[in-house]
């Protein structure tokens, strides 16, 4: 700070207390410079001044602000300094002590300092477009900091827009104020002592009435720089000051990226003022910082404006004008004023005027115009301008200022524009340069994806997925991958050692082990740190190194898998390709960018596999993810998705349902060469799979080629008489060739009515109709019926009959184990019937190792791991595993008796096993997803219970029966008696008995444990019982409104299951396991491609596959515009009521409106009915007009026939 050390008296001031020429008291002077050897010499801030440690700083409380007292008023942060501060040290105070970071702008409001009321439109259109400015970039405010005048509006503006907010730190805008130190009121308050730490704020009163001539600080600005040149009253003193930080402040770049060539931009925004405002103004130009005059805001601005507006034209007549309008400068500094303006208005391209029009308002909003003024100083330089309008988010101004039809952008000019947009998650950016022309496909290469992926933030989720790998143990350490990963621990993620070939594993984790990543097709080209970009089309396809980490031997037998047999087009159609919106659309999944990945969904041609594959991404990052809200946000997220591919299917669905099963069954290779049904299963997208379109689909796949128009129940019956099945039951295939035939002959037949027509007309044919032509139809059709053997392996091979045979096959083995456990199992012999059982259980067996070995994983490891998850297969193993022990204790002499018990309680998960099959049916299949979530809350009601129980029983038997060293005994006084005791077993005999003996004494304190049983009955029956009773009534009534979902999202795995179970049942079923064993041995992991059967995912060719993707695009875009269409009517709507407020006027009163809006409800009202009646009365003229044209048509056909009656044939 600065302090007057020459007291030189004012000659006009009390003698009592005289007056110093720097404005200050004589008392308020230290003692050591009251002492002056040469007063006559005039007082100047140089000579009779210096410099002093500051003594006030630290933070201000405003005591009586609006808002003080209700948590929204904070601490504000404050400093006086000289006026000679050094702007470097001020930038080092603002960033490191007060942590206020960078801006990407800064706006410096200059104007008038007295209380003059703004005109209410200017008001409010102000404080909105000086908000909305800040907020949108992140922008530094800087005022006079005052209470009064455009100050106090901007600190109104700052605290309803905190307010709005809630007030948090992440949302509030910094307004600092830079004022005079001696103009302000309550110094002394400021001033903290020698001895004072700044420990806790001081105190600034806002609520005194009276006036001292000074001007207070604004309560809620956010920062406070008060600026002293040892003298006192004086405005104007901190103007050098604050333009030399705005300069320091500009000269910063506006990111700390490396390589950034802009600067921080920095707007002076004029709203009234006095001369003061004209050398702020004047400042700024020289500093090439533009300026915005708020036109109509009175006094300076106004004359800037007016000097602006005819600078063209500049004539003695607008001088004169202009002197005339510069009031209140003394006349000595008015050529030095106009001098000022005229330097400023020969800098046009750093000036720029906002109008006020009273009767319309702002011609350009306020936000707008000031972001105008900024790209304006920067004319010509496109990048630049576009880079500031990146810099703040805001697109619409890039679309009006700088997008323009002139703009002829060269190739690959925007590439930088549009990484930093990909970098800092600016999709609207992004949105534009594609529909600006921008090519994805020439500017997002392999190199330039592996540059993204290598500047993720350390803190993402996919950068600590990245540094995961290094801890995988099964990496082969010869790999050129496990080279590169080890490299993490020595670099970090951000310096392009991220490869795709690690994002591959990285997608392959979070979507499913069977999902193959493009990424992973080839090590060569992509694992490394800048990918080969001129990789020939025939090395990429022929160079294929699939991801096939479990030593699965080569495909040299693949031939005897039918299913993996593809034609050479189809394979041609079938390789995935590298396209920049997927792998975009990936990029912004894998970092959890929503409004990124939505804008590149809509662009994709496979919408449907786009968002289950992004549902299924997004579920799985929110398991790994450890942040609560991050993982909230990404389930929500993934929520999206699924509802985002519920509205696409449909759309299809409902344009034609056979694309739509070819679209869910088919195999996409550029979606890792999964389906939608498999994608959806694995997400588990329980509502998309309870979409009719997926359940109609199911039942179809469930009745295989059989045909819905059979009888039910009679299905049963030729299942057990195959003849009847080739003549009785109907097939869709010859339904299929019926219709096909049908059509078929029908064109014959047009074809032979031309042929004839072309006879009569003269017209030579050849003889190419008649016989042949009927041979070449029936050739390409084919018999209408289909062949005895081929109806009986439809009908076996269909997955409702396997589904029936192997019920029917499991009760006949649940009977026979019964009757063997009940009727015959002794350790006399044992039985045929005994050993038909062990080798039923002997094919089960079989079984589980076939679903292993037939999993759809790419490794035996994988393969049971999978197997593992499944609950029904837990059970398998568990019974298989009893039966083997009680198998194994039934041939040791003399263990007959355990062997029984531990096969009767294996009998036990056999017929749990059953309940599986309840999922088939719509009314049992519910029930049991109820029992499960039942069985939990049972789990959690028994370890409450086991408090109250185990507690209890040791108090009860502690108390009556002492000092028993048994271990039974105590086992049944605390265990036993207490459990059943809740059941209503009191075991009252042994409490109270009638007679005691030695063996059997009499319990001790006996009406204690009746007491304690008392208790004990009433929390247990009484509360924990109804408490379990309620819990299960909760769930019930929760699980009710989803069992349906629930319900069906079981029922295709039970139906994936029996698909790819053999035709024929246990224990038959080891024919068929010889078969599919022989066939694993020779192929090896090669024959897993043969996992996924036909009826869940076909392979289409080339030409079907584009045309089901356009199909599929089109109606993705239905929906996207009907969807775009209703948010453009919720927006019009809002539109119009902000206008109703505004028509409506600002000055009425909520009861004024409120009768307005009354009022023209009536009138619509009155309007409406008389369009009713209108319709009404049209309605009844219109059949009357009907009737009459009847009447007419049949007078009409009267004559003709009168007139012109027909001939006879």
């Amino acid at each position: 700070m600065r302090v007057c050390k020459r007291f030189t008296i004012e000659t006009t001031s009390d003698p009592a207390d005289p007056l110093c020429q720097c404005g200050k008291k004589k008392s308020r002077h230290e003692p050591q410079y009251l002492q002056n050897n040469d007063p006559s010499k005039p007082w100047s801030v140089k000579t009779h001044t210096g410099k002093s440690p500051t003594n006030a700083y630290g933070e201000i409380e405003f005591v009586g602000a609006a808002g003080w007292g209700q948590g929204q008023q904070k601490l504000r942060k404050y400093v006086r300094v000289d006026y000679e501060t050094d702007p470097k040290t001020l930038m080092d105070l603002i960033q490191k002590q007060w942590n206020l970071g960078q801006p990407k702008l800064l706006i410096s409001v200059t104007g008038g300092a007295d209380n003059f009321p703004l005109k209410s439109n200017l008001k409010d259109v102000f404080r909105k477009g000086l908000i909305e400015a800040a907020r949108s970039t992140d922008a530094w405010i800087i005022t006079g900091g005052s209470n009064c005048g455009v100050m106090k509006y901007v600190g109104e503006a700052v605290r309803d827009y905190a307010i709005a907010e809630g007030g948090s730190a992440t949302t509030s805008i910094v307004a600092i104020g830079i004022a005079t130190w001696g103009i302000l009121d309550q110094q002394e308050a400021l001033i903290r002592s020698k001895s004072e730490l700044p420990s806790g704020p001081v105190s600034y009163r806002m609520d005194q009435q009276e006036w001292t001539g000074k001007v207070r600080l604004d309560p809620n600005h956010t920062h406070f720089i008060l600026v002293e040149d040892g003298t006192t009253g004086e405005f104007g003193k901190e103007i050098k000051l604050r333009s030399d930080l705005e300069k320091q402040i500009s000269e910063q770049k506006v990111t700390q990226e490396s390589g950034e060539r802009l600067n921080i931009p920095t707007v002076c925004v004029v709203v009234g003022g006095g001369p003061n405002t004209i050398q702020t103004v004047y400042r700024a130009v020289k500093n090439g910082t533009p300026c915005l005059i708020i036109d109509q805001s009175g006094r300076a601005a106004n004359i800037l404006a007016y000097a602006f507006n005819n600078h063209g034209t500049y004539s003695e007549s607008v001088r004169g004008e202009i002197k005339k309008r510069l009031l209140g400068v003394k006349f000595s500094d008015l050529d030095k004023h106009q001098h000022w303006i005229e330097e400023c208005i020969r800098q046009p391209d750093l000036i720029n005027v906002c109008k006020l029009d009273s009767g319309r308002g702002v011609s350009t909003d306020i936000d707008r115009a000031i972001l105008h003024a900024l790209l304006k100083a920067k004319k010509g330089n496109c990048i630049d301008q576009l880079r500031l309008a990146m810099v703040w988010n805001r697109v619409d101004v890039a679309k009006s200022e700088i997008f323009k039809d002139d703009n002829d952008w060269k190739m690959g000019e925007l590439n930088e524009s549009v990484r930093y947009a990909i970098e800092h998650d600016l999709p609207s950016f992004l949105e534009l340069f594609i529909e600006n022309g921008v090519s994805m496909k020439d500017y997002l290469t392999e190199e330039e994806l592996t540059i993204l992926y290598g500047k993720i933030q350390q803190t993402s989720l996919l950068s600590r997925l990245l540094k995961g790998l290094n801890e995988k143990k099964d990496i082969k350490q010869t790999s050129l991958l496990s080279r590169l990963l080890k490299r993490l621990n020595e670099k970090k993620v951000g310096e392009y050692n991220v490869t795709l070939w690690m994002i591959g594993q990285i997608i392959q984790q979070l979507t499913m082990d069977t999902y193959k990543p493009l990424y992973l097709s080839n090590k060569k080209r992509f694992n490394q740190e800048y990918p080969l970009t001129a990789v020939s089309e025939k090395e990429v396809l022929h160079e294929s190194d699939n991801s096939d980490h479990c030593g699965c031997s080569s495909r040299l037998f693949a031939i005897l898998n039918h299913n993996s047999q593809k034609s050479e087009e189809q394979q041609s159609g079938a390789q995935t390709q590298f396209y920049p919106i997927r792998e975009l659309f990936l990029y912004a999944i894998l970092l959890n960018r929503r409004e990124m990945a939505r804008k590149l969904w809509e662009r994709i041609g496979e919408p449907i596999a786009a968002a289950l594959t992004a549902s299924k991404m997004l579920k799985a990052m929110a398991s790994k993810e450890s942040d609560q809200d991050q993982e909230k946000s990404m389930i929500e997220h993934a929520d999206i998705y699924e509802k985002l591919a519920i509205e696409v299917l449909k759309e299809c669905y409902n344009q034609g349902e056979d694309r739509t099963n070819d679209m869910m069954k088919r195999e996409m290779p550029n979606w890792g060469q999964a389906t939608c049904l498999d994608m959806a299963f694995q997400a588990k997208n329980k509502k998309f799979i309870a979409q009719s379109a997926i359940q109609n689909l199911l039942k179809e796949i469930w009745m295989g080629e059989i045909s819905d128009e059979n009888n039910f129940w009679k299905l049963w019956l030729y299942m057990f008489f195959p003849p009847m099945v080739a003549f009785l039951v109907r097939f869709r295939k010859n339904e299929h060739r019926k219709e096909f035939q049908q059509h078929a002959e029908t064109a014959n037949e047009h074809k032979l009515m031309v042929v004839r027509s072309d006879i009569e007309g003269g017209t030579p044919v050849t003889e190419a109709v008649g016989e042949h032509g009927d041979s070449d139809v029936n050739n390409r059709v084919g018999s209408p019926f289909l062949s005895v053997l081929q109806n009986l392996k439809l009908f076996y091979n269909a997955p409702i009959i396997k589904f029936r045979f192997n019920v029917l096959a499991y009760l006949a083995f649940l009977f026979l184990f019964s009757f063997i456990i009940l009727t015959e199992f002794s350790e006399e012999q044992v039985r045929w019937k005994e050993w038909f059982l062990i080798a039923w259980v002997g094919t089960l067996y079989l079984e589980e190792f076939r679903q292993i070995a037939h999993g759809e994983s790419s490794c035996l490891k994988d393969r049971l791991y999978h197997w593992i998850k499944d609950c029904w297969n837990m059970i398998d193993l568990a019974t298989l595993l009893l039966f083997l022990m009680g198998v194994i204790l039934r041939f040791i002499p003399g263990m007959i008796g355990p062997a029984r018990i531990v096969l009767a309680l294996d009998l036990i998960g056999f017929h749990m096993r059953l309940l599986q099959s309840f999922f088939v049916s719509e009314r049992l299949g519910p029930k049991l997803i109820m029992i499960a979530r039942m069985m939990k809350d049972l789990l959690f009601f028994v370890c409450i219970l086991a408090v109250f129980l185990i507690s209890y029983g040791i108090a009860s038997q502690a108390i009556m029966f002492p000092n028993v060293t048994d271990p039974l005994t105590i086992f049944r006084g605390v265990f036993y008696k207490a459990y059943f005791q809740m059941y209503g077993e009191l075991f009252l005999e042994d409490i109270q008995p009638e007679e005691c003996t030695l063996d059997d004494p009499c319990p001790e304190y006996s009406w204690m444990g009746i007491i304690l049983l008392s208790i004990y009955m009433m929390l247990s029956n009484v509360l924990l019982l109804n408490l379990l009773i309620a819990m299960f009534s909760y769930t019930f009534s929760n699980v009710q409104e989803n069992t349906d979902e629930h319900w069906k999202f079981q029922r295709y795995e039970v139906l994936k299951e029996y698909i790819n179970r053999p035709a024929i049942p246990p224990p038959l079923i080891l024919i068929s396991l010889i078969e599919y064993f022989v066939r694993f041995c020779i192929c090896g992991c090669s024959c897993r491609s043969s996992c996924t059967p036909s009826e869940l995912k076909i392979i289409l060719g080339e030409e079907k596959v584009k045309e089901l993707v356009l199909w599929e695009k089109n109606k993705a875009d239905d929906f996207i515009a009907k969807e775009n269409s209703k948010q453009n009517v919720e927006d019009r709507v809002q539109k119009n009521f902000v206008m109703m407020e505004k028509l409506l006027g600002n000055s009425l009163t909520d009861s004024d409106r409120l009768s307005k809006i009354e009022h023209q409800m009536v009138r619509t009202n009155y309007a409406m009915e008389g369009i009713r009646e209108s319709l009404i009365t049209t309605e009844r003229s219109s059949e009357r007009l009907s009737k009459m044209e009847h009447q007419l048509e049949r007078m009409n056909a009267l004559i003709t026939n009168k007139l012109c009656p027909e001939e006879e044939p």
